[in-house]
């Protein structure tokens, strides 16, 4: 039944069901990294446009989007562990559909499937860690997603990286596979993973919560900042190809910069607003990600690539990883049931931003793979801007009523 107030759910912490959800994490971070870093490959193989490339986006995300708004559906039909099992081996079927396509248009409905098994993934993985949400090591807990994530998305990287010049693509989407039926057996195995029972937790968020301009302010925050990440992450490998003029080897080597520098600057980024103001964070951040905008739209060199690419990267780390953390302590009794408003958002402009990368690209120039997650990233500071100085003047109001 739905709630009516902050309720805070304190369930029995079940560490073991946590260290389940990482290995969850650092797949869906390698399959959040898998366009970024084949599409680049692909094209030594078969040829299409980058409106094609962004389409391929698009099915990607459209999975995603679709799962998770099934997710309450396939909770009830699969449970916990049968959803975990079916996503992992869906994720590996889907790798080596993709690993036997060679048409442009063929590799639209794998991604579609991909895409799927990624959603039922994030929702069996954050069901996972429902035990922890609302106890004090929440925040520890979501930066080690956040890093068991980024681990995922530069060990996948790393994998094309080193195997380049050895395996087409379809080979490294064969050697892709073993993660995702791996850690399937290893759920199949798991007999505890059944709980927690869907009754535990609300069906939604307090309407007064959905409504109040607080929430829709962090909803589109998470919509340009997810956006920014996605689209930065799926075309800053084809960015040094087509602007730097650098070689497939090098330019996997600025995307493995990118998840690495955004990985520290998540980790880092959730270790300051405690300490600091956060609209310092955020100011630091955002002129970090415009700093290295400017780098990489303005450098021919790798080396200013290099700069740009870690100024950029880190900076939306860090104000990515302040975002999430504005929403988990304005909205305390979080629930992955609580924040499929949230999330809806945050998919959406995941889904939008890299597609629409692409069809300016094609129509323009690649700049627009910078262009428009730097543009993303000023919105989310203005957007970050109004909610801190909301805070503070209602604070300020609060003191002086109580003075």
């Amino acid at each position: 039944m739905a709630t009516h107030g902050p309720t805070v759910f304190r369930p029995t912490p079940r560490p073991p069901l946590v260290r389940s959800a990482m290995g969850g994490f650092f797949l869906l971070g390698s399959l959040m990294a898998l366009l970024g870093a084949l599409l680049p490959v692909w094209l030594q193989y078969i040829h299409f446009d980058l409106g094609t490339a962004g389409d391929y986006f698009l099915a990607f995300n459209l999975g995603t989007f679709t799962a998770a708004m099934a997710s309450r559906d396939l909770l009830a039909r699969l449970r916990i562990r049968r959803l975990l099992v079916v996503a992992c081996f869906l994720t590996g079927g889907s790798l080596l559909s993709l690993a036997a396509t060679f048409s442009p248009g063929g590799l639209i409905v794998p991604l579609i499937a991909l895409g799927f098994a990624a959603g039922m993934l994030t929702t069996g993985v954050s069901w996972l860690m429902f035990d922890v949400m609302t106890e004090p090591r929440a925040a520890s807990t979501l930066s080690l997603a956040g890093a068991f994530f980024g681990l995922g998305a530069f060990a996948f990287t790393l994998l094309i990286w080193a195997t380049v010049h050895n395996l087409a693509a379809s080979g490294i989407l064969v050697m892709a596979a073993i993660l995702p039926l791996a850690l399937g057996v290893l759920y199949v195995l798991q007999r505890s993973l059944t709980e927690p029972a869907l009754g535990a937790a609300p069906l939604r968020m307090p309407a007064s919560d959905t409504r109040s301009p607080t929430a829709i302010l962090l909803s589109l925050a998470l919509f340009f900042q997810s956006g920014s990440e996605w689209a930065a992450g799926g075309w800053i490998a084809l960015y040094w190809m087509r602007q730097l003029g650098v070689n497939l080897e090098s330019a996997l080597g600025g995307l493995l910069l990118y998840w690495l520098a955004l990985t520290l600057g998540k980790l880092l980024g959730a270790q300051v607003p405690g300490l600091q103001s956060p609209l310092r964070l955020a100011t630091a951040s955002t002129t970090a990600c415009l700093l290295g905008a400017l780098f990489l739209l303005a450098t021919t060199a790798r080396g200013g690539a290099v700069v740009g690419t870690l100024l950029f990267s880190s900076g939306l780390g860090a104000l990515s990883s302040l975002t999430i953390g504005l929403i988990a302590r304005r909205f305390r009794y979080y629930h992955p049931g609580f924040f499929n408003g949230f999330f809806s958002l945050s998919l959406i402009g995941g889904m939008l931003s890299p597609w629409l990368v692409g069809h300016l690209a094609d129509a323009w120039s690649i700049e627009w793979a910078i262009r428009v997650p730097a543009l993303g990233c000023l919105a989310v500071y203005v957007l970050l801007a109004v909610v801190l100085l909301e805070a503070r003047l209602a604070r300020m109001a609060r003191t002086a009523s109580s003075s």
